[in-house]
This record gives C-alpha cells, structure tokens and sequence, in this order.
C-alpha cells in the first residue's frame, strides 16, 4: 500500500481550520494509519458524549487506555489524563466524567508551578475546561518486554539547515538519559530523509546498540522483530519526511515534527502507544543558485578592483597579490577618481565608466559603502562575479540591514533578467586561483608565503579567511588549485563552489561555521555528486558545536552554527569525512593528498611495529564507530615472513600473527619486507607500519657527526618505505613515535606523499576513519 498524502491534507487543514498547527493523538494515530502503518485500535469520544456497548465493539482488550485530548496538555500524566478502566460501557463512561472533572485543576495546579518562571500562560478553571475536546480510549496493547529496547523512538524533525531528519533509537522515559551516556551513534541513529534509499536503512541501523537486541536471537529467543518490518516502518517514516519537506514548494504542508515514543513490540510488529505531530507551510528554496557564473569568477578574464589607494593599503595589497600571480596587468582596472593609472593599471572613476564589463570586480570599501557600488554595478551591467571583501557587513550591530539590502537588490536584479553578478562574501579575505592566476587575498607577499611546488588536486573553501591561510601556511607542502574564503555568504554558498569544482580537484578541505536555511542539505547533496566520482575525498571541520561556539559563529559570520550532531551525520551518512580536531583535519589534507590513487576492498588491517607497546596499542585503537578488524595472515604469508625473519633469529623471539612485532633487532631490509610481505597478503586491505627509529639497527636519522647513516640512503627504512607506497595500491600509514630529532625522517616520509604520524593511535584513527568513509561511500555509490 501506498502513502495517501491526500487524506494526511485533510488532516492538516482540519487542525489548521482549528487553529492549530499540530496534531492531537488521535489526529497523529490517522495520520499514520494513512501511511499504511499500524496502530492501537482507538475511539474518540467528544466531550459531552457518551458510549454504548456497540462503540467498544473494536475495543478487544480487558483494559482500555483513556486519555485526555487537550491543544494545552501535552504530558498527560502530568495531570492525571491518564487512566486505566475495564472495558466496559459503564467503565468507560465514569472514567471520561471523571477525568474531565479533575484534569481542569490538574492542569491549573500544575502550571501554577511554572508561571513564576514565564514558561506558561496563567489560565481560568473555565478556560482549561472549554480547551478539553474529549477523552480519547484506546486498547491496551499488551506487548513483549525484554528490558533495554522494549520501547523505541522513531522520529521526524524539520532541521533548518539539513530539512527532515529521520531519528531512532531505544525510547520511553529514558532517551536523554541513553542518549547522554552511550557512545554516539549507538543510542539513536540520525539521517536525512532525503539522502536515503530503501537498501540504505538497515546498515544505517545496525550500529544502534538496540539493533543486535531486536533482530536477533537473544538468550535462546527468538528475534523480537523481523527485519522486513524495521525496515519497512522507518522506510514509511522516511516518505512522510521526504513528501512533506521544506525543499518541496508543490507540496503545501511541512512536517516540521513527528515523533512516536514509544514504539512497542507485539507479536512481532511495531505498535506506536503515543505520538506527536507539528507542521507548518514554510518551504526553503535550494535550487536556482548561480552556479554557471563561478566560471567567470574563479577564472576571469578581466578584473576591476575598487578601494586601491595610490600609498599601501588593503586595496593595494590585492592588487598587487592578483599582479604577482601572473594576470595580465591590462586586463586590470583600478576604480580611482583623479587618477590615471596605479601600479601600471588603468583607473576610472567609477563603476559605470569601466570599458568593459569585468568578469570579476574586487569590492574592498567599507561595508557602508558596499550597497552603492553594488547598485551601480548592476544598474549598468558592469561585472559578472563580485568579491566582496568589506569587514563587518552582517556582523556589527547595524550592518545587518545593509547585507539584507544587498541580498534584496540580487534577488530583485535576477528577477527582472539583468545581468546579475554572483557574489562571494561579504566579509571575507578574498580568493586565491591558480588557473585564475590571481589572487585577491589581503595578505602581504612576506607574510604568507603561496607553495611553489605543482598544484595540487586540493580546494580549499572556508568560511573564515583567517583558517584557510593558517592551514595553507601550515601545509606548505600543497599548493591549492583554489583557495576559497567566503565569509558571509550572502551569494555563493559553499555547495555553489562543490558543484562546480566536482570534476576539477580530487580532495576538498572545507571549513563550515553555520548555514543559511537549507545550505546544510545542499552542501551533503552535492557532497554526494563528487564522491560518486572515483577518487574524490571532502573532509569537514565544523566549529560552533557548543552553545558558546554558535554565539560566537553568529557574531563571526552572521550565520546560524545549528545542531552539530545532525551536521555530523548527515555529512557523514554522505560520506564526508568530519574531522573532529584541528590536528585531524590537517592530517586528513595531507593523508587524503597522499592516499589519493589507492585502492582497497575492505576494513581488514596489518599492524606491524618493532616495538611491543606499539602493537598493543596499535590494536587497542582499531575498532569505534569506523570498525576495522585484523587480518589474519595467510598460511602462505606466514612463510614468507618467516623466511624474512629466520636470519636474524627474530621468528624464534616472536609468534608471526597481527600484530607483528619484529622487535628492535629487524635492520631496514628486515623491516621493510616484512611490511612488504603482508600488505601482499590477499586479507590485508590497509597497514599501519610503525617503526620506532631509535634501534641501531635501522638508518633512520640524516646525516650527521658520530655516526653512519642516512635516511636519504637507498638502503634505509624511509627510503624502502617510499619505494613500497609507490609500487603497492593499497593504502598504508607510516607511524613515527619519536622525539625532534626523528623530524627529518617523518619529513622524507611526507615528502613523498606518505601519511606519517607521530603517534600510533593517531594513526589508526586516521586510517579507521579514512577506511570507514571509502566504505561507505562504496556501498552508497558504487554497489
């Protein structure tokens, strides 16, 4: 059976027609037995009403469930709305006079107690009596209890920046309490409605610490729950959401909320005891960006730069960055009146008096200054793209209308068909291009030093300027094809730039502070378009997690941070990886840069070490929410490195298993074929290969007095190890626990392109994460 979203209108506009913009129980009940899910038998007995014994004729239990049916009360049993009686017309009836008596001063009682507060509207007795609409009456439904995971959660939310989100997990009273206490992602699993397929759910549910419970076998029972029927509820919970989203302008109605708590389990199947529902008509638009036009911005064929004084200011400094990159110095134009050139470019007085229309014009006036030249861009067609560089616009107290202005004369200009410029900013610190061969930073040369090495297949897109060079000066080792600040993005959003670059670059390094409605859903959807594409990788850094984190995004970059757990798993139900620290982040550029080519087929790990702590705690780490597992060796394998280990007496100190432990004694060949030996072991899928180089055995050091060795010898452990990432496709960490003077060691490792870490669970975490995404994004896309 179908959905019938019809009949679930008419629900919706009998509750608007009242006045309200939520559902009643009994109105939630219809609602889901329009979405072909089942529920308790019920009636509803309108106030002043009576019942006979033919109107309990459905009503099969020995008990029925009566409940007060109220647009104010909420929890029931706050005020006594809830009762248990025979099932009996007589029953029944004394039960409903009853309640309807004393719920009024229940409710007021209770509310007394929160008025004090301002968190309710002082009431009459009267008034509480004429919002009551009657007593709803229920069978009780008896249902299998088996402790932890006898009552379930399943909910819909209207997020304002990821749309509808599909929430399940172990329910009744305690959900906060479990979901405050269990590891995340194993108390309640979280998605967007719009990013699943039916194949989806069931993997997405398995990590639930509930899941094993209900569908397996558990102390000599039975599963408690088929897995059709999970799957088959959330899937219409997952339609519900999907049909009513904000994203969905032909659709009237939003769900902005619906939540069954508790699920229980009879016979089998799921059978809600409550629900709630909330909507609204407010829909958010997240098409019509003006994609195209980031053509014209990241690779300009002109360029007009406003706010250049004739001394070194802000406006000079860009210039003088876009000139050194290599544009052509006659195809910049310097809006300047009473000046006929600066720094060999033409100046004109104003916007209108540009002899062309520039592909991209470079705004760096004040943010009060900024509606003007907008305006007379516009009005005469002077520039497909804007940087708007202006500090402060949307942020300082009073600015927030002119941004509101500038985003108004946008929608307005394409409205009516003119030629609109795409925006990026305002308040950012600019864009750096290299096939633009510009850059519009406002950093001086000596400060920030661009990589000179090749570009690389890596983009940059930040909200925050400051983070996007403090990274590129940190990863030297990477020149960006684009670095991309974006500030307020009152234009351009971060999904703008994905879509557009999805075919231009392997690895996207994105910084994200909040979102504009929508953006969030828009950013894991086109996410989803690059890494359907072989060979893609996105890592996120989200900041504003705590309540003193999203005040300050607010004030940063006049965005709303939003709920961090939902932004969470909905990037990474995409298959974005979340980086959770700085310090991971930039590991995930430089290991995605370094693994970018290689190929592997499952989660099966090779952990090799010369040192015993490092294989224990190499293993520790393996397993969390990403799960790898440790290969066993094949017999084959084992052989092999015997035969490797055998000269030096190793296999005689040390069992061959993984870990392997090949002790201090293993010299650089020793070690490395070993290493060699079981990433060719056909059940090895990744390695983490971890030498610690203060054994004497092994040149791990430079050059240097008092000793022969060099790390830069053919012959050594990082040299070996550089000859073996370069002839094996599958991927592999080096770890390198040890103090300064093992720096130029990690250095030679990463120059040339291997992952090297510093410590060992540092570098399982990187790669138990790196290998659950590139699993992930196998199973979504590649199937």
């Amino acid at each position: 059976m179908t959905i019938n979203f019809k009949n679930i209108d008419r629900i919706f506009e009998r509750a608007e027609k009242d006045g309200r913009n939520f559902l009643l129980e009994h109105e939630v009940y219809r609602m889901l037995r329009q979405a072909d899910l089942r529920t308790p038998k019920f009636i509803f007995v309108a106030k002043g009403k009576k019942i006979d014994r033919a109107d309990l004729a459905d009503l099969k239990s020995p008990e029925l469930v009566l409940k007060v049916v109220s647009p104010r009360i909420l929890h029931k049993t706050d005020v006594d709305g809830v009762m248990f009686v025979k099932n009996s017309p007589a029953a029944v009836n004394a039960g409903c006079k009853k309640m309807l008596a004393d719920v009024p001063g229940k409710f007021r009682d209770w509310a007394g107690k929160f008025e004090k507060r301002g968190s309710v509207r002082s009431l009459s007795q009267p008034a509480i009596v004429e919002d009551i609409r009657g007593i709803l009456v229920l069978e009780k439904v008896q249902y299998e209890k088996f402790g932890f995971g006898t009552e379930l959660l399943m909910g819909i939310r209207n997020s304002r920046e990821f749309g509808p989100i599909i929430t399940m997990g172990a329910g009744g009273a305690e959900v906060e309490y479990l979901s405050e206490r269990i590891q995340e992602g194993k108390a309640a699993s979280i998605g967007s409605a719009h990013l699943f397929q039916k194949k989806d759910i069931l993997p997405h549910l398995e990590p639930l610490a509930v899941y094993d419970k209900l569908v397996k076998p558990f102390r000599g029972k039975a599963p408690a729950l088929a897995l059709p029927e999970l799957r088959d509820t959330y899937f219409r919970f997952l339609e519900l959401a999907a049909h009513y989203s904000p994203f969905k302008r032909a659709n009237r109605f939003v769900i902005e909320e619906a939540e069954v708590n508790p699920f229980v389990i009879r016979a089998g199947k799921l059978i809600p005891l409550d629900g709630l529902c909330r909507f609204s008509r407010f829909h958010v638009s997240i098409k019509d960006r003006p994609i195209a036009a980031i053509g014209h911005l990241l690779k300009p064929r002109s360029i007009a730069v406003i706010g250049v004084s004739e001394r070194m200011n802000l406006g000079h400094i860009i210039l003088n960055n876009i000139l050194r990159q290599g544009f052509p110095r006659e195809k910049v134009y310097v809006v300047k009146p009473g000046v006929s050139e600066i720094e060999g470019c033409r100046c004109v007085p104003g916007a209108a008096e540009l002899p062309v229309t520039v592909d991209l014009f470079v705004l760096t006036l004040a943010a009060e200054q900024s509606y003007d030249v907008m305006a007379d861009l516009i009005k005469h067609g002077k520039a497909r793209s804007v940087i708007i560089i202006a500090g402060g616009l949307g942020e300082k107290t009073g600015s927030q209308g002119l941004e509101e202005k500038i985003v108004d004369l946008i929608a307005e200009s394409r409205k009516k068909g003119k030629l609109t410029p795409a925006v990026n900013g305002g308040n950012c610190l600019g864009i750096y291009s290299k096939p633009g061969r510009y850059d519009t930073t406002f950093i001086p040369e000596y400060k920030l030093k661009w990589p000179k090495n090749p570009p690389s297949n890596l983009v940059y897109i930040s909200q925050s300027g400051a983070f996007m060079v403090s990274r590129i000066s940190k990863l030297q080792r990477f020149e960006p094809l684009y670095a991309i600040s974006l500030g307020n993005q009152i234009d351009l959003r971060v999904s703008d730039y994905l879509r557009y670059l999805e075919d231009e670059a392997k690895v996207f390094a994105v910084y994200v502070e909040g979102f504009k409605p929508g953006d969030g859903y828009a950013l894991a959807e086109a996410a989803s378009g690059i890494l359907r594409k072989k060979g893609r990788s996105i890592v996120v850094y989200k900041s504003g997690r705590t309540p003193e984190g999203r005040l300050a995004t607010s004030s940063h970059t006049a965005s709303v941070a939003g709920d961090y757990s939902v932004c969470r798993a909905v990037l990474e139900q995409a298959g974005v990886i979340v980086a959770d620290s700085l310090f991971e982040f930039e590991s995930f550029i430089k290991g995605l840069m370094g693994l970018a080519g290689k190929n592997f087929s499952g989660n099966r790990i090779g952990l090799i070490s010369n040192a015993g702590f490092e294989s224990v705690i190499m293993a520790d780490s393996i397993k969390n929410r990403e799960r790898l597992e440790l290969a066993f060796f094949t017999d084959a394998t084992k052989e092999r490195l015997s035969r490797i280990l055998g000269p030096l007496g190793i296999d005689r100190l040390q069992d061959i298993k993984n870990p392997l432990d090949i002790t201090p004694m293993a010299d650089d060949e020793v070690f490395v074929e070993s290493a060699r030996a079981m990433l060719e072991d056909p059940n090895v899928d990744c390695a983490v290969i971890s030498p610690v180089p203060m054994t004497m055995a092994m040149q791990t050091l430079p050059p240097g007095d008092g000793y022969v060795e060099s790390i830069y010898n053919p012959e050594s452990t990082s040299s070996r190890l550089i000859e073996l990432f370069r002839m094996t496709e599958k991927p592999f960490v080096v770890n390198v626990d040890a103090g300064a003077d093992y720096d130029p060691m990690a250095a030679h490792l990463e120059q040339a392109g291997i992952p090297a870490f510093r410590r060992s669970d540092e570098a399982v975490k990187f790669l138990r994460k790196y290998v659950g995404a590139g699993l992930k994004i196998q199973r979504l896309y590649r199937r």
